[in-house]
């Protein structure tokens, strides 16, 4: 039984990716292919292939660590100010690479 389960899904994943390349509407595909559209959605849903499931499936890729800024004022003429999550700031000169920022904030995130 589960082997025709498992067949199954293998024709319905064909079945979804014709779909998508297709150009066509769920409904008028599965009109033009003697298909459910109820049956289509369900499957789809099953084997995770749904836009929200695309959506959640994203969602659990995250960098290993972000940095959260609460803002970032700067002004070419005068030092900028980084303010860092917990109240943190920097205040940097203006002249200061933005490649050396990145690596200060980097350092200063890792250690706190």
């Amino acid at each position: 039984m589960e082997a025709a389960v498992n067949g199954t899904a293998d024709v319905w994943r064909e079945r979804i990716a014709t779909q998508r390349t297709s150009g066509q509407s769920i409904r008028a595909w599965c009109r033009e292919n003697n298909h459910h559209e109820h049956a289509f959605y369900w499957w789809r849903s099953r084997l995770g292939l749904s836009p929200k499931a695309a959506v959640k499936r994203q969602s659990h890729r995250r960098p290993a660590k972000s940095i959260k800024f609460a803002e970032v004022v700067v002004n070419r003429a005068e030092p900028f100010c980084l303010r860092l999550g917990g109240g943190r700031e920097l205040v940097l000169p203006a002249s200061m690479p933005i490649e050396h920022v990145a690596k200060l904030i980097r350092a200063v995130e890792d250690v706190a």
